[in-house]
């Protein structure tokens, strides 16, 4: 037993030499992410769930009809808790749509009413970019292709009504055409009574965009951290491995003194890194609507949770170190397992974008249950089920490190 503890003892203090280095290294890479965040933020991708749709109307809005048309979509329409429309020259709905603080607008086209009122129905254009061909844009088009396509139909209704009541003979055509024209104009008004209220489908762990890419980030910078102690636990040779289980201390032990010194080295990095992040965050002013119960359970009890994920990615990592046999292939090894299941467990793009059988198998992946762990905590919901996936993950992989080891240094013998 005393020479396990000298051995421990030991390693921890080759980690512990390393930790300045490592240290730089780790800030570089969440220096790295931070900014891709950032850059997010400031592109417009992370916003407040709640802000409605922002489009820009151009063009030829003068004409009086249409300015009482969009007053009245503006101020008594539904849809304008959804969509907010503002009125804008292009050169600055341009500069707005570039900057992201606008999804895009739609282009009038001159003389649009009187097209309508002769039957032309001149086409409203949207403009947007490609970074915002997204949910929401789909959603702007199809807005704009309702309105014309509203405007069409009720036309051509309109029309046909006093035309019919031409070739009959009917004099008295003000109170059909009169009524008919409120019938549209009331379906419009109170077309939201048509349809049930939104059933909103929990894809995923169910957290807000924002939150998503918080716990996504968060977990895929833990994961990369395996690269910066890659030079300290990969080798190329394990004859000190080998002495020590001749003279008594087994692989099983090493496994655990060097895994032990490991880990701590990885949660004395990692925690205060974490809490730097989720202090940033909230200096940021970025809106994560699950932040809103107070300090201790938005804050402490989050980066908490990191430390269950630390245990098992630590694992992960060392087994990695073990599998390879040089600095290059260490470090190759650890960034693309790091990239592949943190792509396939949600951490860099929503689960539901992939088919339906990633989706199911992501929770039961490293880096998806790491996902579900931080989403069940801001969603203030069990965590035991992604818990006992991470323990019983970390198990797995220390029980794998000491066969990797034992194989090693058997061949070393």
């Amino acid at each position: 037993m005393r020479k396990i503890f000298i051995y421990l003892g030991l390693q921890v203090k080759k980690a512990l030499k390393a930790l300045p280095a490592v240290a730089l290294t780790a800030l570089v890479i969440t220096g790295s992410i931070a900014l891709l965040f950032v850059m997010m933020k400031s592109i417009g991708n992370i916003t407040d769930p709640d802000e409605p749709l922002k489009v820009a109307i151009v063009g030829d809005t003068d004409e009086e009809y249409f300015a009482v048309g969009l007053a009245a979509i503006r101020h008594f329409d539904s849809s304008r808790f959804a969509i907010d429309i503002l009125q804008m020259d292009e050169e600055e709905a341009k500069r707005c749509v570039r900057k992201g603080t606008i999804s895009g607008y739609a282009v009038i086209p001159e003389g649009f009413v009187d097209s309508i009122m002769t039957g032309e129905n001149r086409k409203i254009t949207l403009v947007t970019t490609n970074a915002s061909k997204d949910l929401l844009s789909s959603l702007v088009v199809e807005f704009t292709d309702q309105i014309s396509g509203y405007l069409l139909e009720t036309q051509n209704s309109i029309y046909g009504l006093s035309s019919y009541m031409n070739d009959e003979g009917i004099e008295d055509r003000a109170t059909p055409i009169n009524e008919i024209n409120l019938f549209y104009v009331n379906l419009v008004l109170k077309r939201d009574s048509l349809f049930e209220p939104i059933e909103i489908i929990d894809e995923g762990a169910g957290v807000s965009q924002a939150a998503g890419y918080i716990c996504g980030l968060t977990i895929f910078l833990i994961m990369l951290f395996g690269i910066a102690y890659s030079p300290v636990y990969t080798r190329r040779e394990m004859s000190l491995n080998a002495v020590l289980e001749s003279r008594g201390v087994g692989t099983l032990p090493q496994v655990l003194c060097e895994y032990i010194s490991y880990l701590l080295m990885m949660l004395l990095c990692m925690i205060p890194i974490m809490s730097a992040t989720v202090f940033a965050i909230h200096r940021l002013g970025i809106n994560v609507t699950e932040w809103e119960k107070g300090f201790f359970e938005d804050y402490v009890y989050f980066v908490a949770g990191y430390i269950p994920i630390i245990v098992m990615f630590a694992a992960m990592q060392y087994m990695l170190f073990l599998a390879a046999d040089n600095f290059i292939a260490g470090v190759s090894l650890q960034f693309i397992c790091s990239v592949v299941l943190a792509y396939l467990g949600g951490c860099l793009y929503p689960l539901s974008f992939f088919p339906e059988i990633i989706r199911k198998a992501a929770p039961f992946q490293p880096a998806g249950a790491a996902y579900d762990h931080l989403a069940a905590i801001l969603l203030v919901k069990d965590t035991t089920t992604p818990l006992i996936r991470m323990l019983a993950y970390a198990a797995v992989f220390v029980i794998a490190s000491v066969f990797i080891m034992n194989r090693r240094v058997k061949h070393e013998k």
